[in-house]
């Protein structure tokens, strides 16, 4: 509770009423800590004279930074928590904070406009407002949890966190997924290992002096890739001081991801030698070589007639082909690839700042594409080429579950495509790995591995 010069609104409120209406001197604060405190419902404490306050002119509301600190000012709190059922509210419900609810649907508006909402999406967001605040007294915070309750209701949650994003009177309380994640799928860990384990995820997840906090996505895989070797040892070990190097040596030697394994085990053991819970790091020195590289290869005539097939059948997917198939482009790139890096006019493409020339093929999916989305989401202001129903109002790029779903009626991945383009360049221009590196934003290895591919085709051939 809010205190003014070291005194908190209830303790006045006590001195008050023991001074009694008729006293005209200075009320002694000191009167409430001396004969106790009476509570208060909320609302139910008024003024003995006068009338009662007028609501206020719509005219005279405060705009959202001034409703923002009348709102921090002092929150009433609640004796206890009790769940909130919207289900069955209506928004035609009387408003128990008008106030706040003419602010969120002003906001509504605004991001409605810069996020290209359509009319049907608006009309659900400000419906779900005046819900929320037809069950939220004036001061009373808005739970997260409660917000996500409104798709019973028919109405976007998502949308309405956004409104609400950034406001003093939001409470976040979801989840936390990668705690839940570590609940479900490192429950069999000892106690000992599992504090071990949560301090490297602690590390991970904020950071330290010397570490910068990581992505969701990358916890995860990490978590992912220890998961196996935490599995077969918990049932020997106590603590992860016991490993030892010949330990992690002999359990790396068969895995067929061993590279990425083991650079997720040298993260896990440095963060605890680093934080003192372990004696020694079992993982200084220890070199593994490259996993088993496979043999890129060409596609067939079959495939290449049946990929063009499919690919006439969706204007999205045809885009994804000629990206993948054409320019090379991996899937992290096409998902991320966005309108102001495709010039159509002077026929080039620039993703991720490698400025290549843009062929007829890919410049007219590109355009037939850009005509569908106009037709779909007419409104949208998403920044990104590719667009789904989930993303069109936000500004977001679609997500990895999309683009495998979109791609699944392909004969083949996309890897393959773009493994034959790299094929396709690579006998064309002798096999030069310089070149490939340059067009392709290749690595070395990965460069020798396509011009390998090629010289050994060759040999057989000759």
């Amino acid at each position: 509770m809010a205190a003014q010069d070291g005194v908190c609104r209830l303790c006045r409120r006590q001195a008050t009423l023991i001074a009694g209406p008729d006293n005209k001197t200075r009320v002694d604060l000191t009167a409430a800590a001396r004969t106790g405190h009476q509570l208060f419902i909320v609302g139910t404490l008024r003024p003995r004279g006068g009338p009662r306050p007028r609501p206020e002119h719509p005219a005279d509301r405060p705009p959202d930074h001034l409703l923002h600190s009348a709102r921090s000012r002092w929150r009433q709190l609640p004796l206890f928590e009790m769940a909130r059922d919207l289900r069955g509210v209506s928004s035609m419900a009387p408003l128990l904070d008008p106030e706040l609810a003419a602010v969120l649907e002003a906001r509504a508006g605004r991001i409605a406009e810069l996020r290209g909402w359509p009319p049907r999406t608006l009309g659900s967001v400000r419906r779900g407002i005046r819900i929320l605040c037809s069950v939220h007294a004036v001061g009373e915070p808005i739970r997260a949890s409660t917000i996500a309750q409104l798709t019973h209701n028919a109405v976007p949650s998502n949308h309405v966190l956004e409104v609400f994003e950034d406001l003093d009177v939001l409470l976040d309380d979801r989840p936390d997924t990668v705690q839940a994640w570590c609940d479900t799928r490192l429950e069999f860990l000892a106690a000992g290992i599992r504090a071990e384990v949560d301090a490297w995820i602690a590390i991970l997840r904020n950071g330290s002096r010397r570490r910068r906090p990581r992505a969701r996505s990358t916890v995860i895989t990490q978590l992912r890739l220890v998961q196996p070797f935490l599995r077969e040892r918990t049932a020997a070990y106590t603590t992860l001081r016991q490993v030892t190097r010949d330990d992690i040596t002999s359990w790396l030697s068969d895995r067929p991801n061993r590279v990425h394994e083991a650079s997720a085990l040298r993260s896990l053991f440095g963060v605890l030698k680093k934080e003192r819970l372990v004696f020694a790091n079992p993982m200084r020195g220890v070199r593994i070589s490259g996993n088993q590289v496979s043999v890129p290869v060409q596609l067939t005539g079959l495939e290449v007639d049946a990929v063009a097939t499919a690919a006439e059948q969706d204007p999205a997917l045809r885009v994804v082909v000629a990206l993948a198939g054409i320019h090379a482009l991996p899937a992290r790139r096409i998902r991320a690839l966005q309108l102001d890096q495709v010039d159509l006019p002077g026929h080039r493409l620039d993703p991720a700042g490698s400025n290549r020339p843009l062929d007829d093929y890919t410049a007219e999916a590109i355009t037939d594409y850009l005509a569908h989305r106009r037709r779909r989401w007419p409104n949208s202001t998403n920044p990104h080429l590719l667009v789904s129903r989930n993303t069109a109002t936000t500004t977001t790029a679609v997500g990895t579950f999309w683009l495998d779903r979109l791609v699944n009626r392909l004969p083949v991945s996309l890897d393959r495509l773009r493994q034959d383009r790299i094929l396709e360049e690579a006998a064309a221009t002798g096999a030069d790995p310089l070149h490939l590196a340059h067009v392709f934003a290749l690595s070395a290895k990965a460069s020798l591995r396509y011009t390998t591919a090629v010289a050994e085709s060759v040999a057989e051939q000759t």
